[in-house]
């Protein structure tokens, strides 16, 4: 299969590829079950009166039923050390005996602020080629400067154009790649966007909100952090090739899903009908997308699919609605059971775990698929290279590590 992304004539554009991809997982690890024991009684510690006990094994059936169960998600890593234990007098954001709604918006970006820079600190500790342009991407903490731009200037990096792009969810991946492409093809020449994901959901968590919908959402999302490369020349190592991309808004959906800011962080609401929503717009969706590279009915239903697992409801009805085998879906639910939702950085996860996987290979069209408020439904087009196209000329001094983690 030889295709290529094209302008709005139908004209061939110059090759984007997406290589070395590094997921960078956060400090503390713990296990699903353990975190809703911890979820349950830091839900009853937020009660008041003296049914604190009863309270907490009440809560924990409740996330037993609502919650994501340890098959689907088996673990959950998070940059808080408040999470592995139940004093909650020391705990930095979770100090319930004097905030029941955790401590409030400012203490919870004063922690983003910190993680954040630690973690393009380590992401770029032996890079010493700056790159043309490097995006933030995020939805969960806001600082400026950035962290992002904090680096830029500590590396002396003066020729780096920083861009953020934020509060989108966990779709956001594409836009950033579109905005990357943009900025390439603009510049006109070779040249690499460095795109930088920073998620720490589990900031964003309210031990005060006792309904189903909040028990569902504070069961599924974790942090995690990742880097790629968007650039116009091709490695000598795994990567992808962009060939098509695509975005719309599904109608009369806006409130299925919203993110907004509260005095105590950000609050997420998420309707029952998520799910259906999008299995009903996506063979539609997917049709159009394939459509715009040239690509049949065929090479779709042969394709490996790259779906963000929000959760695991999430690829199940993806998976009924294109009629796709387990196979075709495996790389959504290993990153989901591993590492839960990661909002935004969860995709760049599935992608570098489908560049490492040997029965992915050379050739494989490779659907991508995410979701987020609006409803917004995203997708693109990539096909996996083991090596540069002996045509084209290779990317000049170019890391040699593996991708992937």
């Amino acid at each position: 299969m030889e295709l290529r992304l094209q302008n709005a004539d139908g004209n061939d554009l110059m090759p984007i590829v997406l290589h070395t991809f590094q997921c960078l997982l956060p400090a503390y690890v713990t296990p699903q079950s353990a975190i809703h024991d911890w979820l349950a009684h830091a839900h009853a510690a937020a009660q008041t009166g003296s049914e604190q006990a009863l309270a907490a094994a009440r809560l924990r059936r409740a996330f037993d039923r609502f919650g994501c169960d340890p098959e689907r998600i088996a673990r959950r890593f998070h940059a808080l050390e408040d999470f592995t234990h139940q004093d909650w007098a020391r705990m930095r954001i979770f100090n319930l005996t004097d905030h029941p709604e955790g401590r409030g918006l400012a203490a919870r970006m004063d922690c983003f602020a910190e993680v954040t820079s630690q973690v393009f600190a380590s992401l770029y500790a032996d890079e010493a080629v700056a790159p043309e342009h490097l995006i933030h991407v995020t939805c969960t903490g806001y600082v400026a400067p950035s962290a992002a731009q904090r680096l830029v200037a500590s590396k002396g990096w003066l020729t780096t154009v920083v861009t953020h792009a934020y509060h989108m969810g966990c779709y956001a991946a594409f836009p950033a790649i579109r905005q990357a492409v943009g900025f390439l093809l603009a510049d006109g020449a070779a040249g690499r966007a460095d795109v930088v994901h920073t998620e720490l959901c589990t900031l964003h968590l309210n031990p005060a909100l006792h309904d189903p919908e909040q028990l569902v959402i504070q069961s599924l999302f974790a942090d995690g952090f990742a880097r790629y490369t968007v650039a116009t020349q091709a490695p000598e190592r795994p990567h992808f090739e962009l060939v098509a991309t695509w975005e719309q808004l599904l109608p009369d959906s806006a409130e299925a899903m919203t993110w907004q800011c509260a005095d105590w962080g950000f609050h997420m609401t998420l309707a029952r009908d998520v799910p259906q929503r999008l299995a009903q717009a996506l063979p539609g969706f997917v049709a159009y997308l394939a459509a715009k590279a040239g690509c049949t009915e065929a090479d779709v239903r042969r394709a490996r699919f790259a779906i963000h697992p929000g959760g695991p409801k999430i690829i199940e009805q993806v998976q009924a609605a294109l009629e796709l085998e387990d196979a075709q879906v495996e790389a959504s639910r290993r990153v989901l059971r591993a590492y839960g939702n990661m909002s935004s950085a969860t995709l760049p996860y599935v992608w570098a775990e489908m560049l490492a996987d040997d029965t992915v290979a050379d050739g494989t069209l490779v659907v991508s698929l995410a979701f987020g408020p609006g409803l917004t439904l995203c997708g693109n087009l990539l096909i996996k290279r083991l090596c540069s196209d002996p045509q084209r000329p290779t990317e000049a001094g170019a890391d040699a590590r593996k991708p992937g983690r």
